[in-house]
This record gives C-alpha cells, sequence and structure tokens, in this order.
C-alpha cells in the first residue's frame, strides 16, 4: 500500500523527527535521509524503527527495500508526500530512523585506545560532523564531546559525518571529568590555541596517548579547560585564524602519524 496523505501519522512523526529535536530526544530516535547513510547505519548495526521510501526512489534506487525490508517495517509514499517530509530541495527518495545509542558508557572504550579528539562546545552540527568523520579518516580512535556542543545525532550533523558517528566511538561528558580520567589512563592533553607561547604543531612529538581539544568556533577552548592542559597552535602565515574543522583536520593529520614518544 503506498502512503499518499500528509496527515498520515507515520508522515507527520517523521516529518517532525526530522526537525524537531526535543521528538527525537523524547522517542530516543535520529532521522537521516539518503541511501548512502541508511546503508552505513545498517552496517554499523544501528537498530532501525522504520524506514520510508518514495515510489520514484523505489523504482530507482531498488536495492534500497532489499537493504531494510529485514531490519524494519518499511512503508512506501507518494512523491510529493515524501517531499512534505524532506529537509532537502532535490531528496533521494529514502528515510530512517533509528535507535540513538547511549554513548555515555564509552569512555572506557575511548581511553583504552592512543588517540582522541576532544570537543569544546562545538556549536555548529555541519563542524561537528565533519570533525568526527576527518578523526575517523586519519586514525583517531575515538571523540568526546563536552558541553555546549551540537547534537551528534540532528540529520545534519549525521550528514556531515557521512556515518562516521555510526562508527567512531564518542561520549557527551563534562570535559572537566574527563580531563582527571584521561590523566590517570596517561594521557597528555594539549588544547589548540591562537597563542604563539604554546608549543608548535609540528614541531610537537606527541606522547603515545595524546588527546586534543578543540574549541569553540568564536571562542576558543574555554578558559578553565585551557589552564588544565598543554597548549599547541597551529602555525598559519596570513589568515588570523583557521575554520575550527579545518583546524581540526590539521591537528588529526598529525596526531595520526605514527611519530610518537
Amino acid at each position: 500500500m503506498i502512503i499518499t496523505s500528509r496527515k498520515n501519522e507515520t508522515v507527520i512523526r517523521s516529518r517532525r523527527l526530522l526537525s524537531e529535536k526535543k521528538i527525537r530526544d523524547r522517542e530516543g530516535l535520529f532521522a537521516v535521509e539518503g541511501f548512502k547513510l541508511a546503508e552505513e547505519a545498517v552496517k554499523a548495526g544501528m537498530a532501525i524503527e522504520y524506514a520510508l521510501i518514495s515510489v520514484g526512489a523505489a523504482e530507482k534506487i531498488p536495492e534500497a527495500a532489499g537493504l531494510l525490508e529485514d531490519k524494519c517495517t518499511v512503508y512506501t509514499v507518494s512523491n510529493d508526500v515524501y517531499q512534505s517530509i524532506s529537509e532537502q530541495k532535490s531528496p533521494q527518495g529514502i528515510f530512517i530512523a533509528g535507535k540513538v545509542l547511549d554513548k555515555s558508557e564509552n569512555l572506557d572504550r575511548i581511553l583504552s585506545n592512543d588517540k582522541i579528539l576532544m570537543l569544546d562546545c562545538v556549536q555548529d552540527s555541519g563542524n561537528l560532523g565533519t570533525m568526527i568523520r576527518t578523526a575517523e579518516a586519519l586514525g583517531i580512535q575515538g571523540a568526546v564531546l563536552g558541553e555546549g556542543c551540537a547534537d551528534p545525532w540532528s540529520p545534519k550533523t549525521l550528514r556531515a559525518s557521512m556515518g562516521s558517528i555510526f562508527r567512531l566511538p564518542f561520549s557527551q561528558l563534562s570535559l572537566l571529568d574527563v580531563i582527571d580520567r584521561a590523566r590517570e589512563k596517561g594521557f597528555a592533553i594539549y588544547a589548540a590555541m591562537l597563542d604563539k607561547e604554546a608549543q608548535k604543531l609540528g614541531d610537537l612529538v606527541f606522547p603515545r596517548k595524546t588527546a586534543v581539544i578543540i574549541g569553540n568556533e568564536g571562542h576558543g577552548v574555554a578558559p578553565q579547560i585551557a589552564d588544565r592542559c598543554g597548549k599547541l597552535y597551529i602555525p598559519i602565515k596570513s589568515a588570523e585564524s583557521l575554520n575550527a574543522a579545518a583546524a581540526a583536520a590539521v591537528i588529526c593529520w598529525e596526531l595520526g602519524k605514527e611519530k610518537s614518544l
């Protein structure tokens, strides 16, 4: 049966899951669009609650139904109904709602690794997702999202992460608490700063167990956090500073290299 009404209960629910954080939080679900992200979620073992596939997508991407039909209930909707749900101008016509994982218990797993990224009040969802994607790509083994960070399960974050959010271990915790626990596990911790008195990235040889903190897009790492860490800076030639996601990419590249004490 094809759903053709925009007032259908599942259609309304899907629209609200995409657009309203409070609904996602209440239901414990994330929502994303597109075959690639649906495929990444399934590959990562995420529990899928249900899926919507438009008539057009069912014809153009027949493998989508095969990917999802044994994982969850799949609803077929008319093209115009799907368009009314989507936040995209030219949607593929594939939507999934999946169960959010409780990442708070991941910290011990993260701290059992050697190289981790900590984020302090990174508020832009696109930046957050890009940082998670970059960290995974460059061999960083986990991330900690401090207070004030964007919602890691928002559709924009998930799109920017291109599925890395499903795979890279991360926790959402106070960085002040995590710094203490990380030190107990032998981590050296550095805050990325606009401070030429700090240690220069490229000259610094990172200890085997290292965490680096990237701060807020406008204000950097909070003083109460930076004061408890070593400090490093990225030498740049002319611009005043780098975008937070670009800075994270440069640091992750250096951090992911094999050289270490």
